[in-house]
């Protein structure tokens, strides 16, 4: 079975490289568990390395710009973490497997800060900041693993590279000063973007190589469905996407927007609603949850779900926090029955709070 199972996915992975028409996906449990493989070799995994890939062409700026602070340095390093901030936009649905294999440290927490209760931790992290700027703690390695979820990960990144944190000054030179004077500053920028950096190398570890000791990834254990504790990886992935759009909701557009230094708050929704739109297409590819929906004669599903996902980036776009809400309610009710009942499964109850 699990031969037979490997061939599918190299036969599938194969026709999709070469641009040949899929044939026709079957409607049932395997045919499903071909869709949860495909989409992760062409959406999960490319999605992350992604964001591993901009955690470290940030980093390596923030060195660069530390060697010679200056205007133009610092406009690529912004640039940089606007690329880096809707990268991880496009991540953060995928808040299960090496994200979250740590009951009290997930990794989620040390990157998106304010997941795990929501609170805006600006005034924290500023005071940390200057804190470390007037004394000699050193700041090596062993000082930035030890740091807690709320003095590192974007948002605290975005506060040294688009605001001046000793004066809450947010123009350019103000900002290129602090780093002039204070070189301290440097340290504790390029210990926070390595931090950054290390821990999506983990992910990305995780998912492609080894997770958690084992001598199997993450994208094995997930496509063949050996979850631990038998869990499902259809189930894992649907209530992903759940708790995705009840996070943003909860957090963001019913509590406080974040990325407001960047002007990144909208844009980063956008990439969200957009990474949703790829995973139910998985990128255009035949086996996927849109073409399974289809299959199973349940098109008019797929088309309600993919028309409230254009209204909520029509509404990212125009910036209307009010409407974007009332939409993510709706398909958070789309993904707890409407997708589900479609799909021809019973997933039970998810009890989560969107943290």
């Amino acid at each position: 079975m699990k031969l037979k199972l490997t061939l599918v996915l190299m036969a599938s992975m194969s026709i999709v490289g070469c641009g040949v028409t899929q044939t026709k996906l079957e409607v049932s449990p395997a045919g499903l568990q071909q869709v949860v493989a495909n989409s992760a070799d062409v959406v999960i995994v490319p999605t992350v390395e992604s964001w591993q890939r901009a955690s470290e062409v940030f980093y390596s700026q923030a060195v660069r710009f530390c060697e010679q602070p200056n205007l133009s340095q610092l406009k690529q390093l912004q640039t940089d973490w606007k690329n880096l901030s809707s990268n991880w936009s496009q991540t953060l649905m995928y808040d299960f497997g090496p994200l979250r294999d740590n009951l009290f440290s997930a990794k989620v927490n040390f990157v998106e800060s304010m997941r795990q209760r929501g609170k805006n931790y600006d005034k924290t992290v500023a005071s940390r900041l200057n804190q470390r700027i007037k004394d000699t703690k050193k700041l090596d390695d062993a000082y930035f693993i030890g740091l807690n979820f709320n003095l590192v990960g974007i948002s605290a990144l975005e506060q040294m590279v688009f605001s001046d944190f000793t004066s809450q000054k947010t123009d350019t030179r103000s900002i290129v000063t602090n780093y002039r004077e204070h070189r301290r500053s440097c340290g504790l920028l390029i210990g926070l973007s390595r931090l950054n950096n290390d821990i999506a190398d983990y992910v990305l570890d995780g998912w492609q190589k080894k997770y958690r000791g084992s001598q199997q990834s993450y994208r094995d254990l997930f496509a063949n469905n050996k979850l631990v504790n038998g869990e499902k990886s259809l189930t894992k992935l649907i209530f992903a996407v759940q708790d995705y759009f009840r996070y943003i909701k909860q957090r963001k557009l019913d509590g406080r927007l974040d990325a407001k230094l960047s002007g990144m708050t909208f844009a980063n929704m956008t990439a969200g609603i957009e990474a949703v739109e790829r995973l139910f297409s998985a990128d255009g590819t035949t086996l996927s949850l849109q073409a399974y929906l289809e299959q199973a004669g349940k098109k008019s599903v797929a088309d309600s779900f993919l028309k409230t996902l254009n209204i909520a980036k029509k509404q990212a776009i125009s910036k209307d926090r009010q409407a974007m809400s009332i939409t993510y309610s709706k398909l958070i009710k789309m993904l707890e029955k409407d997708i589900p009942k479609g799909l021809g499964v019973d997933f039970g109850m998810n009890f989560t709070d969107g943290d």
